[in-house]
């Protein structure tokens, strides 16, 4: 329902659309992606898009020239900026909402892509939008316990208000309904979240560094699974996402694992976390889990597991890659690169919220796995034949969060969305709108939590003791 609308709003308010012509279109985009490094964002284009492998190509470089484009219209054409997005379902076509059109075209006409750039005219600007939320923010007091998120919706050109229902207390009358703000509905929509259903869930040595099995292949990096000790002694598993590093203040160098924090949640013990059946983390550490501040960044249990699993080890802001889709377990929702092989993937920046394109191509490696299909890994809880891997999809939106197509089930929960067209770490799963189980099926619906939300939440509670945590981006960071 809540794709629906957004798709819906975003038909209706077209006032006008115009496609560039200014220059004559070149016979085929000059890239500069490499296209073995984007293999998977390539096969999941081809398959689900029916298009050839030079077309998923151009619809990448599109998307990385999108980056650099806002760059310029942020700083040249602020006043009449009003955000972008990428239509695939159109033909792959980036979209670029003006409130005076005619202050894009000599920008979008350096673009070697410029055929396939639209301006379209909106009413309110990046600017006049971000104003609004930040009045709004702090006039519901927005904060990760705050029923109410305001957050800017580029492809609707307003500002929505969304209720998190599940953080009310009940008894609370000053909770039944938001509190003042401008309800211009030319700018301004208010709506209900919803929250997103968790996927939370003997050694084997394969000669390779696999989802389940890579204790002798490190180092730590996104994608593989970490396995918790439950209360009353069960073992759930999830997905590491990105390795962290504070600088300064009470924790100066220390190195941390992300993942999603309701992993934590049921969990008071402090029975050492695991990989493998080896003891790396700890139990508990920074732990929040109101989506979409949703994470538990965790410490290694000690010096000895960090030297082991990061420190000693070069390549430390890698995500893992490895595919193995096929039969009941691939549809156009869940298509990756090359099959049953590992291989890494670079992460050298991180992606604000704001800047999440909706349309673009994005990636994320879980863990997931049944013990129908690796009887010797604890059983996260996703049903049978649905496998541990890399799949890749679309953004359908942003809210106060990431929504996507990509298929996930139980233990995938803290897997690493990233973009392998600008090498990004974008954000963390929190879970799907469907809560299925067993293999993948078309229309997925899965929530991420934006890496930037956390990164900014986590240095802010610890502004007292001076640390800051970033994403691992260089690697020997």
């Amino acid at each position: 329902m809540r794709l629906a609308k957004i798709l819906g709003a975003v038909t209706a308010s077209v006032l006008f659309a115009s496609t560039i012509a200014a220059a004559p279109a070149t016979a085929g985009p000059t890239t500069t992606i490499d296209p073995s490094t984007v293999k998977e964002s390539i096969e999941y284009l081809m398959q689900t898009y029916r298009i050839s492998e030079r077309e998923a190509l151009r619809r990448l470089e599109l998307q990385n020239n999108a980056a650099e484009l806002e760059k310029r219209l942020k700083s040249e054409a602020a006043g009449e900026y009003g955000g972008m997005w990428i239509d695939q379902e159109a033909g792959g076509k980036l979209v670029v909402a003006m409130t005076k059109p005619a202050a894009a075209q000599r920008h979008i006409a350096s673009l070697p892509d410029r055929a396939n750039v639209s301006v379209r005219t909106v009413k309110n600007s990046l600017a006049t939008l971000q104003a609004t939320y930040d009045r709004i923010s702090g006039q519901v007091g927005a904060k990760a316990e705050s029923v109410y998120l305001p957050a800017v919706s580029q492809t609707e050109n307003k500002v929505v208000v969304w209720e998190r229902a599940w953080l009310k207390k009940p008894g609370i009358a000053s909770q039944a309904e938001p509190r003042t703000f401008d309800a211009d509905p030319n700018l301004v929509s208010a709506r209900t979240l919803k929250k997103p259903t968790p996927y939370s869930a003997d050694p084997i040595d394969w000669g390779f560094c696999h989802p389940l099995y890579c204790t002798n292949y490190g180092p730590m990096r996104g994608g593989l699974r970490l396995d918790m000790r439950r209360d009353n002694g069960t073992t759930g598993g999830c997905t590491s996402s990105f390795n962290l590093r504070t600088t300064g203040g009470a924790f100066p160098g220390v190195p941390w694992v992300l993942t999603a924090g309701h992993c934590m949640a049921t969990k008071t013990n402090n029975v050492p976390t695991e990989h493998n059946r080896e003891v790396i983390l700890n139990q508990h550490g920074i732990e929040k889990n109101f989506y979409p501040y949703d994470y538990a960044a965790l410490r290694y249990v000690d010096a000895a597991a960090a030297n082991r699993w990061l420190e000693s080890q070069t390549n430390r802001n890698m995500v893992l890659k490895y595919c193995r889709n096929g039969g009941l377990d691939s549809n156009g929702d869940t298509p990756c690169g090359p099959q049953v092989t590992s291989q890494n993937q670079e992460i050298t920046s991180v992606t604000p919220l704001a800047q999440v394109l909706p349309g673009a191509i994005v990636c994320s490696s879980g863990a997931g796995a049944s013990s129908v299909n690796y009887p010797d890994s604890y059983d996260s809880g996703p049903g049978a034949d649905y496998l541990p891997g890399t799949r890749c999809g679309r953004v359908l939106s942003t809210d106060v969060g990431i929504n996507t197509d990509l298929c996930s089930r139980n233990g995938d929960s803290g897997s690493p969305l990233f973009s392998q067209v600008t090498k990004s770490a974008l954000g963390i799963l929190e879970g799907s709108q469907q809560a299925r189980s067993g293999p993948c099926q078309l229309g997925e619906l899965t929530d991420y939590a934006p890496i930037s939300t956390i990164l900014e939440d986590l240095s802010a509670r610890q502004a007292s003791g001076g640390s800051v945590f970033n994403v691992i981006t260089t690697p020997q960071g």
